[in-house]
């Protein structure tokens, strides 16, 4: 289990972690990107939709398998949980609907919208948003709640913190704002806790 996990940079908010089994304290994160330049902090967003056409979230599944051979065979991991920032979020969300594998997920600020098997999650997922996400809105984020409602049969939580955006659980301590530094480390202790209650 990655206990202390620090994201050192706003880059990192496209990573998906993998986080082993209490004991073991390790995290890898596979190159989805297959060697191709992540989304930086310092791109334009304009240009997001025609990187997302190479990149797409929801085509993580060979890697994935990988991933999941490498860390049952030769880590020795029984329950394996999974977190996401931003394209991770939305690749940990697609995840967590298509591979019974993974005991426990966190999305954060990423969900899959195009998808109308979003909902069906396979085991308990944990939705971590922003209030001033400029990327999600908070009618997504209320859609969202209502269709896992109506459709979802495994625990899921979803939590939206006050005042924060896009990718504030992954800022390095110079970046924070005193108001905010409590919402970023309860976001980060909500994330480690969740995936400790399940595996």
């Amino acid at each position: 289990m990655a206990k202390d996990a620090k994201i050192n940079s706003k880059e990192a908010a496209i990573t998906l972690t993998w986080v082993l089994v209490p004991g073991k304290k390790q995290t890898i994160c596979p190159d989805f990107f297959k060697g191709t330049e992540p989304w930086k902090s310092t791109d334009h967003w304009a240009d997001f939709a025609d990187w997302m056409k190479e990149h797409d979230p929801m085509k993580v599944d060979k890697e994935t398998d990988v991933t999941l051979k490498y860390l049952q065979e030769q880590c020795g991991a029984k329950k394996i949980g999974i977190a996401g920032f931003s394209w991770g979020g939305m690749a940990a969300h697609h995840l967590m609907l298509k591979n019974p594998q993974l005991a426990a997920g966190v999305s954060l600020y990423g969900i899959i919208r195009d998808s109308e098997e979003r909902y069906d999650l396979l085991n308990p997922t944990f939705f971590i948003f922003g209030e001033k996400d400029h990327t999600i809105s908070y009618d997504q984020i209320t859609l969202l709640e209502d269709k896992l409602k109506q459709y979802c049969k495994v625990a899921y939580k979803i939590k939206v913190y006050p005042g924060q955006v896009h990718g504030f659980a992954q800022l390095k301590p110079e970046d924070m704002k005193p108001e905010d530094k409590p919402y970023i480390e309860e976001a980060r202790k909500d994330m480690i806790d969740w995936i400790k209650q399940f595996i």
